[in-house]
C-alpha cells in the first residue's frame, strides 16, 4: 500500500524533486547504453584492425623467407662457380707451367 501511495504522489507530480531524478537517471542510463555501444564497436575495430596487421606481417614475413632461401640458392650457386672457376685457372696456370 505504501508503494502505490508513493507511485500516485510521482504520478501526480507531488514529488517534482524526484521525477528529476528519475528522469536524469533514465537519461544516464541511455548515455551508458550508447557509450557501451560505441565501446564495442572500437573494441570490434581495433580487433580487425590488429587482424589485419598481423595477416601483413605474416605475408611480409612469408615473402622475406622465400627471397632469403633464394638468395641463400644464389649464394651457394655463386661458392660452387668460383670453386669450379678456381679449379679452371689452377688447372690452366699448371698446365702452362709444365
Amino acid at each position: 500500500m505504501i508503494c502505490q501511495d508513493f507511485q500516485k504522489d510521482v504520478d501526480n507530480g507531488e514529488n517534482y524533486e524526484l521525477r528529476i531524478l528519475l528522469s536524469e537517471k533514465e537519461f544516464l542510463e541511455n548515455e551508458i547504453h550508447i557509450l557501451e555501444k560505441k565501446n564495442d564497436a572500437l573494441k570490434n575495430s581495433m580487433l580487425d584492425f590488429v587482424e589485419e596487421i598481423l595477416e601483413d606481417l605474416h605475408s611480409s614475413s612469408s615473402v622475406l623467407l622465400v627471397e632469403i632461401q633464394s638468395g641463400n640458392w644464389e649464394h651457394s650457386k655463386l661458392l660452387k662457380d668460383i670453386d669450379y672457376l678456381k679449379a679452371t685457372l689452377l688447372s690452366t696456370i699448371n698446365d702452362l707451367n709444365q
